[in-house]
C-alpha cells in the first residue's frame, strides 16, 4: 500500500499485551506521523519484535534520520527537525514529547536508533500478557487512583486541530475530563446542553465565527452565573490585548504552551475550586 507517495507495509503480530489501548494507540500514531513528515521517498514500516516477556513495536522509516547529537533532543517539547522557520503547517513540534510521556506514565520505555540520511527507528518496549489478552498495566491503575483527586472537568476552544488534540490527550492523560470546540457558538452550544459545568476554560484568543476568546468567556461567565477559572491563550502578544485579558482577571500565556506550565496553572486553578 502507498500512502503519500511512499511504500506503507504493516507486520501483523497476535501477541496480546498489557497496555492502555487508547494510550498506546496515540504513541504510535504519533510516531508514524512524524515518520511520514519526515520520511520524502521510500517507505515507511509498523512492525512488532518479541524478546523475551516484551514486545517491541518498531516503526522503521528511510526519511532524513537523525543526527547522533539530537537523538535525545528530538523527545523535547517544541524540537523540530529541519525546520528552522518554525513553519507554522509542520505542527506544534510536540509529537514526539508526547510519546515520551505517555511512555512514561505507561511505564513503556522508548528508544530510537538513526543514521542521518538513511532514516530512523523507533521502538515502544511494551510487556507481554500472559493471559492471552490485553491487560491494564499497575502503572495505569495506580495512576488514575492518584489523579482521580484532583481531576478536573476542562473545556477546551481552539480553532487549530491539531493544537486542540494534544491539548486534550495531555490533560486526559492526566487524569482530567475534556471537552473541545472548535469556536464559540460550538463551546458555548455544547455547554448550554450539559449539566456538568466546566472548572477550567482553555480558550484561544482569536477565534473565527465573529467572536473572540474574551467574548465567548462572558457568555460562558453568564451561563454559569459565577466567576470561570480560565486560561487564554494567545499567539498575539501585543501590550493591548494582554491589558484586555488581565483586567477581566484571566491569566494569559503565549503559544505554544509547555505541558509543564499547563499542568502548573490546571493545579493551580483546580485547588482555589475546592
Amino acid at each position: 500500500m502507498r500512502a503519500n507517495g511512499l511504500d506503507w507495509r504493516v507486520l501483523p503480530c497476535r501477541q496480546a499485551i498489557r497496555t492502555d489501548p487508547r494510550l498506546l494507540e496515540q504513541m504510535i500514531r504519533n510516531l508514524l506521523s512524524n515518520a511520514m513528515k519526515y520520511t520524502r521517498k521510500g517507505r515507511v514500516l509498523l512492525g512488532c519484535r518479541r524478546r523475551g516477556e516484551k514486545l517491541f513495536i518498531e516503526i522503521w522509516d528511510t526519511g532524513i534520520g537523525i543526527p547522533q547529537g539530537e537523538l535525545r533532543a528530538i523527545f523535547d517539547e517544541f524540537h523540530q527537525l529541519d525546520n528552522p522557520a518554525r513553519e507554522s503547517n509542520r505542527g506544534p513540534g510536540l509529537g514526539l514529547a508526547i510519546v515520551q510521556r505517555l511512555g512514561n506514565l505507561l511505564g513503556h520505555a522508548v528508544d530510537v536508533r538513526s543514521r542521518a540520511g538513511r532514516g530512523s527507528v523507533f521502538s515502544i518496549e511494551v510487556p507481554i500478557a500472559s493471559t492471552g489478552r490485553p491487560i491494564l498495566p499497575k502503572v495505569i491503575e495506580r495512576a488514575a487512583e492518584a489523579t482521580a483527586a484532583r481531576a478536573g472537568s476542562i473545556l477546551i476552544v481552539e480553532d487549530d486541530p491539531e493544537v486542540r488534540d494534544v491539548l486534550e490527550l495531555l490533560l486526559e492523560a492526566e487524569g482530567h475530563r475534556t471537552a473541545a470546540a472548535a469556536d464559540g457558538k460550538e463551546a458555548i452550544e455544547l455547554v448550554a446542553h450539559t449539566d456538568a459545568q466546566p472548572d477550567v476554560v482553555i480558550i484561544d484568543f482569536n477565534l473565527p465565527g465573529g467572536m473572540n476568546g474574551l467574548q465567548v468567556l462572558a457568555q460562558l461567565r453568564k451561563m454559569s452565573g459565577h466567576n470561570l477559572h480560565a486560561l487564554v491563550l494567545t499567539g498575539d502578544i501585543s501590550s493591548e490585548t494582554i491589558g484586555k485579558i488581565t483586567q477581566q482577571g484571566y491569566v494569559h500565556r503565549s503559544k505554544p504552551i509547555t505541558p509543564k506550565d499547563l499542568f502548573g496553572l490546571i493545579g493551580s486553578f483546580l485547588a482555589e475550586r475546592s
